[in-house]
């Protein structure tokens, strides 16, 4: 691994029924179009170049767009900006000259928020995180308009004091790997030349992995029942192959928090010994995670990273909940969802999910879908396609997982049900964007159910600017019941929501990104060309413990806080959105 320089640190339908003729709603409170530049500005001849690119097979589209349609001065991938426009390009900007208002909104989120270093707000937050979503896509495969890379996720949480996450710098995270250890001879070699990509998975793992086949509903789908492990090891061999892995920091106590998204480059699986000797660590900082290890008799490796992007997820407040429940609320073995029910029966009940894509280049990507209860996701049937309809309302405009799956056409969505059923359930396949008049002429009943939503000040709330439609291939239930929480009323399903009543206003300034450079696009593509960033002196780490001391501290009293509070309820007058203080 090259020492990089001190410098560096500091498809279901076609493209075009997102960006066809029907004109979707301008979001509100875009900034305007500065005077004079014509990046923004929309164009009969651009327009139609734009959308003659879906003529390519989707994974070519990404290294196409970002040679040749990277909008000037603006970071990100390339794609985003792509679909930016052409999903800009639909709302109608003043009479003399239309703008792509998107893209416009995308630039500002990409100014005030998108970041590829963590700040100390940034690193105290995902230091106490308790719960985090991974995410990576696998080794591509097929051929022509059928080649893709598939998703897969995993949920880290917090073992005994081992919070799941660690960060080393403003530069560098590390992820805690449980993983199951090896019960035979010879496999724990095995096991380590997989990780140091010089064999194939072992077969302890691979069927760990791939866990047991179960009657479905659905024949057509692949249903499959295994531990949380499985799920841990089949991302694991997703990263090993991408080197890029996307990390969902969460406190689902936290009523102050949203979530925090960060993206790794150049991830190796170490060991402690390794890290302690590459970053300069003393043995303190990862000794929870050995502590954690030896009293599960789990094998302990971490992967580690660069930072690649960090943002927050500024249109999802997510909410505010509280361990467990009263023994009365939990269901029965007869009432806990199974695959041969309906899937509609799960996602009833079902406000909170995760979705995972990544794009044909491997970045990957992990967001909540959040919404009122039962109208997170949808299911439809056309013969023995099963198909599942996720309604999208923008609040960054960036439209980044649409961009991942306009070059590669596939999708996981995480439902953890932790308030009924206690189960997680993944359900996976190919994927596209779908506008709304798509889904109104294919999927009437569906787009008619999200036309009662109330948005904000009790108005009517506006359709969504399009929806993820999922094919539904693959279907995996995790054997271990999920940590149970409870749903404070104080902020309700949809009460958060982009497309919602937007009763606790969003916080995108929770983190302070102001207060790390912009991102840099050209920097960016030096530090993965130099590799992950090595710091044996151990300097680098010293100087970060001494800047987030602060935000760490003010940030655990915080928490704490919420701890003693959290058999009391809440105040009715208390906005749960509210800044604390070390925001």
């Amino acid at each position: 691994m090259k020492r990089v320089d001190s410098s560096l640190k500091p498809s279901l339908d076609d493209s075009s029924a997102v960006t066809g003729t029907e004109p979707a709603r301008p979001a509100p409170h875009s900034p305007a179009t500065p005077a004079g530049d014509d990046r923004y500005l929309v164009r009969r001849w651009k327009t139609r170049i734009y959308r003659w690119l879906s003529v390519f097979a989707p994974h070519r589209r990404e290294a196409i767009a970002e040679r040749y349609f990277r909008r000037k001065d603006a970071p990100g991938p390339a794609a985003e900006h792509v679909y930016q426009y052409l999903i800009g390009s639909t709302k109608p900007g003043n009479r003399k000259r239309q703008e792509a208002a998107d893209a416009i909104g995308a630039d500002h989120f990409y100014r005030r928020q998108y970041r590829q270093y963590l700040n100390t707000a940034m690193g105290a937050y995902a230091m106490t995180a308790t719960q985090v979503i991974i995410g990576s896509g696998g080794e591509a495969q097929g051929h022509g308009r059928q080649r893709h890379r598939r998703t897969f996720a995993a949920v880290v949480e917090q073992t005994g004091s081992a919070k799941p996450i660690a960060v080393i710098d403003a530069a560098t995270v590390v992820v805690p790997l449980f993983l199951p250890y090896p019960k035979r001879a010879g496999e724990l070699t095995a096991v380590q030349r997989w990780l140091n990509r010089k064999g194939a998975m072992p077969d302890y793992y691979r069927g760990l992995s791939e866990g047991e086949p179960v009657s479905c509903r659905y024949p057509a789908v692949d249903a499959r029942r295994r531990g949380a492990a499985g799920a841990l090891i089949e991302t694991v061999e997703a990263a090993l192959h991408n080197d890029r892995l996307a990390l969902l920091a969460l406190h689902p106590m936290d009523p102050d928090a949203m979530g925090l998204h960060i993206t790794l480059f150049g991830v190796v699986p170490l060991e402690a010994s390794q890290i302690e000797r590459e970053y300069g660590l003393p043995p303190s900082v990862l000794q929870a995670h050995r502590n954690a290890a030896r009293d599960t008799g789990s094998l302990l490796r971490f992967f580690v990273g660069g930072t690649e992007e960090t943002y927050t997820q500024c249109s999802q407040n997510l909410f505010v909940k509280r361990p467990g429940g009263t023994s009365d609320e939990r269901p029965s073995p007869s009432d806990a969802w199974n695959p041969m029910m309906p899937l509609e029966q799960l996602l009833a009940d079902q406000f909170e999910s995760f979705q995972v894509t990544v794009s044909a280049t491997g970045l990957p990507g992990t967001s909540p879908r959040n919404g009122d209860r039962g109208k997170i996701a949808f299911v439809e049937r056309r013969g023995k396609t099963v198909f599942v309809l996720v309604p999208y309302h923008p609040g960054n405009m960036v439209h980044a997982h649409t961009a991942k799956l306009w070059s590669n056409p596939y999708a996981s969505l995480v439902v953890s049900d932790d308030h009924h059923a206690l189960s997680r359930v993944t359900l996976s396949g190919p994927c596209s964007a779908w506008s709304h008049p798509t889904v109104q002429r294919k999927f009437p009943a569906t787009a008619a159910r999200t036309a009662d939503r109330t948005g904000a000040k009790g108005k009517s709330s506006h359709e969504p600017a399009y929806w993820f439609v999922l094919e539904l291939a693959r279907l995996i239930q995790q054997t271990e019941p999920i940590r149970a929480h409870r749903l404070y009323e104080a902020r309700p399903p949809d009460s958060i929501s982009a497309g919602g009543r937007a009763q606790h206003g969003k916080k995108p300034d929770y983190f302070g990104a102001e207060s790390v450079p912009p991102y840099d696009q050209a920097l960016q593509h030096r530090r993965v060309a130099g590799g992950r960033p090595l710091d044996p002196t151990g300097l680098s780490h010293r100087r970060w413990i001494e800047a987030v001391e602060a935000d760490l501290a003010r940030r655990q009293k915080h928490l704490s806080e919420i701890v003693a509070e959290e058999t009391a309820p809440l105040e009715p007058n208390l906005d749960p959105g509210r800044l604390s203080d070390f925001a």
